[in-house]
């Protein structure tokens, strides 16, 4: 059915709100592009999303620019000695593709890496990925309501350019890295290499080697490399957590151990028991956020345990206890499992460096009281840039730089939208639920919010939407008042925090972050539509169903 247009008196005068009828059915949507940045767990759960769960690829173009030649993000980035996700492996994949085949409890990054590659591949996740294409530059035009994305072709060095009506940023915050600041780095002589550059052709068999840091990296570079070279030191600043594994209470020896072939096959052939395996297992996991409550029972208990695990381990040498366990509460900082690195110092395979580095030279690492280690190789285990700054120039509305706004603190909506930057999505900005739970999960229903609000902006002719800037500044207000019941305010030096205000973390839990992003809370956004008439997408009267010839009573049922 049809309803006939009305003709239009030439001469009449309209109001400032008048639009012609839109001759469509109601919500009828326009079609978008998505550009997205990065073709880690994030960006190929978008594609997934798109893909397979909506179908909508005739409505939605998505491109996804990845700086490397190859999918997976960090799991492709990070393959150093001992490389390895610390979380149980069943609850580390995608929510659509569970694996039964992991050959562990923990898996090795090389694993995750091959799971990641098998399920592109299953799926075509990939068909619109464009490989070593290097963000640089990402632009507002409020005229048409686009964003210009600039990419350099890392084959070529061509410079390519993309519009988008929305942009997601899926690259990540555990990325970009360089070595630390310390005098006469540059000078070293040795191998020099990063976590993130591994050189997996160099052997440290027989080598003196230092590896500088003490975050998770190093904790698993350590066991790994004491057991080849022949002198090993490991420099830290402050002592940190050494933790059994995520979850590891659900592991039959306390740590990790191998699958059967057997329990392999069962949860191939048993969906059922697959399923409640996993659901178990993430259920237990998301408790552990009761533990992060400042003087909570959890809180105590966990201090305890780690504690006495941390002293087992060291072989309850007084001296190494004093110098390796905390006295700040579990959780301030991330959390570190690692197997065999305390043991490495308990049995005199690597030495423990608290003096500070002074400088360091051709051959050796020179302490603050003289103290001079020679060593031939040097490992920076030393982490990332943690600003949350966007890795390209960013201009959003009224030429609002995201750079100079995070400039000192990092302020989001909820994690995923950031002020004056309309349109724009992040996975895991500031402030999101990284620190407890399942991090896959959390992306999954960032995802899923970027996606409903695409579909919003594409039903309802939309021209653009931003978070307000009392929005913004409401859910931070409240956010820091939570946070100070948690321990990542009780006072360790961490990078979950900046200038007093803990900036990484979300304040409450993964459970309660995914009830507030079921819903998209339009009041919070300023909405800018195509027309000067927000319901303009009422379209001809008529619905999709009357057009097409379809069920006119879909409403009668039982």
């Amino acid at each position: 059915m049809t309803v006939p247009e009305v003709k239009k008196n030439e001469q009449q005068e309209h109001a400032a709100n008048w639009v012609p009828i839109n001759e469509v059915p109601v919500y009828t949507p326009r079609k978008t592009t998505i550009v997205c940045a990065g073709a880690g767990y994030g960006g190929l759960m978008l594609a997934y999303k798109i893909q397979e769960e909506l179908k909508c690829e005739d409505l939605i173009e998505l491109i996804i620019l990845e700086k490397n030649d190859h999918v997976g993000g960090t799991w492709y980035e990070n393959h150093y000695a001992g490389a390895a996700c610390d979380v149980p492996a069943h609850i580390y994949t995608f929510m659509f593709e569970p694996n039964p085949d992991w050959s562990s409890f923990y898996v090795g990054s090389r694993e995750i890496l091959e799971y990641i590659t098998r399920t592109t591949k299953k799926y075509n996740l990939d068909k619109n990925v464009q490989f070593s294409r290097k963000i640089t530059k990402v632009a507002w035009d409020n005229d048409t309501g686009k964003w210009h994305v600039s990419a350099t072709d890392l084959t070529n060095s061509s410079t390519v350019g993309y519009e988008a009506d929305v942009f997601v940023d899926a690259s990540g915050v555990l990325n970009k890295w360089e070595f630390p600041k310390i005098k006469g780095i540059n000078d070293f002589k040795g191998h020099l290499v990063h976590s993130v550059s591994w050189d997996d052709d160099h052997s440290y068999a027989g080598e003196r080697v230092a590896v500088i840091g003490n975050g998770s990296s190093a904790i698993q570079i350590m066991p790994v490399i004491a057991k080849e070279a022949s002198y090993v030191a490991n420099l830290i600043r402050n002592p940190t957590w050494v933790s059994t594994g995520y979850a590891a209470h659900l592991s039959r020896t306390g740590r990790n151990f191998k699958y059967t072939e057997e329990e392999k096959r069962r949860f191939r052939e048993d969906p059922a028991h697959f399923l409640e395996y996993r659901h178990r297992m993430e259920h237990e996991f998301n408790k552990f956020f009761y533990a992060l409550f400042n003087d909570s029972p959890e809180q105590q208990a966990v201090h305890e345990q780690f504690t006495e695990i941390m002293r087992q381990r060291l072989n309850y040498d007084e001296e190494l206890c004093a110098r390796l366990i905390p006295d700040w509460k579990v959780g301030c900082r991330r959390l570190t499992p690692g197997d065999n690195y305390l043991e490495c110092f308990a049995s005199g395979q690597a030495e423990l460096v608290t003096q500070p580095i002074d400088h360091i030279g051709e051959h050796s690492i020179v302490l603050t009281d003289g103290r001079e280690i020679e060593v031939d190789a040097i490992i920076a285990a030393t982490g990332f840039d943690v600003s949350y700054l966007p890795k390209w120039q960013t201009s959003g509305r009224k030429g609002a730089s995201l750079e100079k706004l995070w400039a000192d603190v990092p302020t989001a909506y909820f994690s995923v939208c950031a002020p004056e930057m309309p349109n724009y999505f992040i996975v895991n900005g500031p402030n999101c639920p990284i620190g407890h739970g399942s991090l896959l999960s959390v992306m999954k229903w960032t995802i899923d919010y970027a996606v409903a609000w695409t579909q919003k902006l594409a039903r309802e002719d939309i021209k653009s939407f931003v978070p307000s800037a009392g929005a913004v500044a409401d859910y931070n207000e409240y956010t820091q008042e939570f946070l100070k019941r948690t321990v990542w305010t009780s006072g360790c030096v961490s990078w979950y925090k900046k200038q007093g205000r803990v900036t990484a973390m979300y304040g409450g839990s993964i459970l309660h972050y995914k009830q507030i992003l079921d819903n998209i809370r339009g009041e919070d956004f300023e909405i800018e539509y195509r027309s000067p008439n927000r319901f303009r997408f009422m379209g001809n009267g008529l619905t999709n169903a009357e057009v097409e010839g379809g069920d006119l009573a879909t409403y009668i049922n039982k």
